[in-house]
């Protein structure tokens, strides 16, 4: 096909087109390319093609792909990335489809099919941007997370260990037991904290957890055992209504569930209540239950108080709102649920379902 005949076909495609001859001068454009470019047929033809897409007075420099050179020296196709110019200066990346130019069998120039691909540029460079951002933020965040877990808990251990030392002293006069007895209270929180924190940061940086054959209601029962002293100091009574083995393929950090519900259980409970805890066998999935007889939650809380750092304020118990989140993530992780009802008696009923067997 000749160079007029082709004059005539390049006006029909909805992409821009550019035809090259070998000196680089530009022999003819499409009325896409003109309209897109703001360029009149006069005011390219003839021109230098690096003048005309890049505004350069130079052939392109050396780091730049030219697809020219590209389809001269390999007689194939090429297709490559560029930024092109409006005559207004416009920025645009284009996509260039380049192809040789043939007459009577020898390659005169090349053909350009150009696209225009500066939105979707844009949105991958920023994409990448973002991505990168991610990235920085998350080496920030592991490394805060391993300072955390390693250095501030051994920092917070030394000190319990050092205010539990000089508690067993007897020269130790009662004034200052009262206040090492309120720093070791206080170090035994931070120390809390930072492990539910550590713990939380480990369970959402998974997918998945690897499952063993484990009884739960020996579980239940050690964490029980570790709450005796606790519940002890405000009169509160643990009922536990599982006696009969329930075993389950679950991971080590089921711990957690009964250790945070119950923690919670006796925390916001007042005074002399009791709180009940069963596993309940439902053929196919394990009913884990808790519940107490405190203040309830609010309907509108329900769901809340299972995000990390919400909860609500009862009085003057102070917490991270990490317990209920680490609960909920745990269940999720053994493909189960955990929400929150009224006790119909006073209080909240805390309920965990996981399945008996995993996928």
């Amino acid at each position: 096909m000749k160079i007029e005949e082709l004059k005539d076909f390049i006006d029909y495609l909805g992409d821009m087109v550019l035809i090259i001859g070998k000196d680089r001068k530009i022999l003819a454009a499409n009325e896409a390319l003109l309209k897109r470019c703001k360029f009149r047929l006069d005011e390219i033809v003839g021109k230098n093609c690096y003048r005309v897409s890049h505004c350069l007075n130079i052939p392109c420099p050396k780091d730049v792909v030219c697809p020219m050179d590209e389809v001269i020296a390999t007689g194939k196709g090429k297709r490559v990335v560029h930024t092109h110019y409006t005559k207004n200066g416009k920025k645009m990346v284009v996509e260039i489809s380049a192809s040789p130019l043939r007459e009577d069998g020898e390659i005169i120039g090349i053909i350009e099919i150009i696209r225009d691909i500066t939105e979707s540029y844009s949105f991958q460079e920023s994409l990448k941007a973002d991505l990168e951002k991610f990235r920085k933020t998350m080496e920030i965040k592991e490394l805060f997370s391993d300072i955390l877990t390693h250095d501030l808990l051994n920092v917070a251990n030394i000190i319990l260990l050092q205010s539990e030392i000089l508690l067993d002293r007897e020269t130790c006069e009662e004034p200052i037991k009262e206040d090492l007895k309120r720093l070791k209270r206080n170090v035994e929180r931070l120390v809390n904290m930072i492990e539910s924190a550590a713990r939380y940061a480990r369970l959402h940086s998974i997918e998945s957890l690897d499952f063993r054959q484990m009884d739960l209601t020996k579980l239940l029962k050690g964490v029980v055992t570790a709450f005796e002293e606790a519940a002890k100091e405000k009169d509160i009574k643990i009922e536990v209504k599982v006696h009969s083995p329930r075993v389950a393929m679950v991971n080590p950090n089921i711990e957690s569930v009964f250790y945070n519900l119950i923690s919670n259980a006796i925390k916001f409970s007042p005074r002399g209540k009791r709180v009940v805890v069963d596993i309940i066998d439902e053929k196919d999935t394990y009913l884990i239950m808790v519940k107490d007889y405190g203040p309830g939650v609010p309907d509108e809380e329900k769901e809340n108080i299972f995000e990390r750092f919400k909860r609500i304020e009862k009085g003057t118990v102070k917490g991270t709102g990490l317990g209920l989140a680490i609960v909920k993530r745990v269940a999720e992780l053994h493909h189960g649920k955990a929400w929150v009802e009224d006790n119909p008696e006073g209080g909240s009923i805390f309920y965990v379902r996981i399945p008996k067997k995993q996928r």
